[in-house]
């Protein structure tokens, strides 16, 4: 145990040391990379720049030069004026690149240079003037010994000079290219270092590591064994509760249904019912983006409290056996409300918030009606929950075909044929139809 409490403090002073050294030469490395990164690309990119300028520029001047020597022995004053005016637009684009260029020289090499080549620039240009005027005049003699032998001499020393600036520039990319491969040579350098430290402190994590894995893995095991059977413990002790709590609330339904003289078996079949027939739209594709498989599941265990609030409806009222007054009915329509309230006060705390939610709608709008005429709410159409539309068909059903205090049951053939011509009107009439789709498992729960 000595030994085991001992090596982990062995092995974190290896790792940061290793780790210290594994910082200090990744800066070290990151320096000089970001140093190379940095200084070659603004070096590159604004060489080739000076030497693109300096080629463009030798280009233009070679095309102002053929330009002037059009204009010289065009015979046409409309042609010799289109040329003077052409010569004159690529000359104001020469000086604004010159000017522009002047901005971004460095070095004095390079800038006594340019300087050179800015000087000819003008003088040329001026020669230029001369030759047009000399053109207009008819000396075609003078302007062509202007252009062969003194505008040349300007362009030839531009020339010259922009390929002594290429040599400078040369000069600097191999000075750069030099530094860039020393930086990354100690950046190589660095990086074995590291690694060398790096594994060297490895290898002696290994081999500490090694001696305390037998009682690492025995800890471990038995660790396993306690949270598996923690595990199982939670499991079945979640599984009792679940089932304690829907036997609660299949109790609480029972108790109500009670209450108008039923037995619990209303509550068994519509339960059924609503499983039976959502889980057939959800086979149909039907509201695909509401009904899956959660939804069923509470949709199901909500089922049995759609008529929770008949705790706050009278006995008198329950259990008369003949047909209800006008305010009577008023007064037995309140559990849908009632129910709704009661769920979210009895279960709030007990369960979750979609279960709740569902709940709440199959109490309160079971009894609405697709077409608008039920209650509470008068709902119409799809504002109807889902829910609520499932266990409305459920409900009816069994009532039809169920003894109560104030009726026979009906045919189970009636019944279906009620919930048929009831499509649209009083159901949804999809569920309806899907309803009618499985009479056969229907009946068999009738069977039961």
């Amino acid at each position: 145990m000595k030994l085991i409490k001992r090596i982990p403090f062995q092995i974190f002073i290896l790792v940061l040391f290793a780790g210290i050294a594994g910082i200090v030469g990744m800066i070290i490395m990151k320096y000089h990379i970001n140093e190379i990164a940095e200084n070659y690309e603004q070096i590159i990119d604004k060489n080739l720049q000076d030497r693109i300028d300096m080629s463009e520029l030798k280009n233009q001047m070679y095309h102002h030069q053929t330009i002037v020597s059009w204009h010289t022995f065009s015979n046409s004053e409309e042609s010799r004026d289109a040329f003077e005016k052409e010569a004159n637009e690529l000359k104001l684009l020469i000086m604004s690149n010159l000017e522009k260029m002047n901005e971004g020289i460095e070095g004095s090499e390079k800038e006594q240079l340019f300087h050179a080549v800015y000087s000819d620039a003008v003088s040329y240009f001026q020669n230029a003037e001369n030759v047009f005027t000399l053109s207009r005049e008819g000396s075609t003699a003078t302007a062509e010994y202007y252009i062969t032998y003194v505008m040349s001499q300007f362009i030839k020393s531009i020339n010259t000079n922009a390929d002594i600036m290429d040599g400078y520039i040369n000069e600097e990319m191999d000075l750069i290219r030099s530094k860039m491969e020393n930086s990354i040579l100690t950046a190589n350098i660095s990086e074995i270092v590291c690694s060398l430290l790096i594994g060297f402190v490895m290898v002696l994590c290994i081999i500490l590591c090694v001696r305390i894995t037998s009682n690492l893995e025995r800890y471990k095991n038995q660790l396993e064994i306690d949270n598996e059977n923690k595990t199982r413990e939670l499991i079945e002790h979640n599984r009792k509760m679940l089932a304690v709590q829907e036997s609660t609330i299949i109790g609480m339904a029972n108790l109500i249904e009670n209450r108008d003289r039923e037995t619990g078996e209303h509550v068994k079949r519509t339960r059924l019912y609503v499983e039976l027939l959502a889980r057939e739209a959800k086979r149909a594709g039907y509201c695909p983006d509401i009904l899956d498989e959660s939804y069923i599941d509470l949709t199901v265990k909500a089922a049995p409290l759609h008529d929770i609030g008949k705790i706050a409806v009278s006995d008198s009222i329950l259990q008369k056996p003949g047909k209800l007054t006008d305010e009577e009915f008023e007064c037995m329509k309140i559990h849908t409300s009632e129910g709704g309230r009661i769920v979210g006060e009895v279960l709030g705390n007990i369960e979750d918030k979609d279960y709740i939610e569902i709940a709440s709608q199959v109490a309160a709008a079971h009894h609405e009606k697709w077409n608008g005429s039920g209650y509470p709410l008068g709902l119409k159409g799809d504002d109807i929950p889902l829910c609520a539309r499932i266990m409305a068909v459920a409900d009816v059903f069994d009532a039809l075909v169920s003894k109560r205090c104030y009726k026979k049951p009906m045919p189970v053939d009636k019944a279906f044929e009620i919930i048929r011509e009831s499509g649209g009107v009083h159901f949804d009439p999809e569920l309806a139809r899907l309803f009618l789709s499985i009479r056969s498992d229907v009946e068999k729960v009738l069977e039961m």
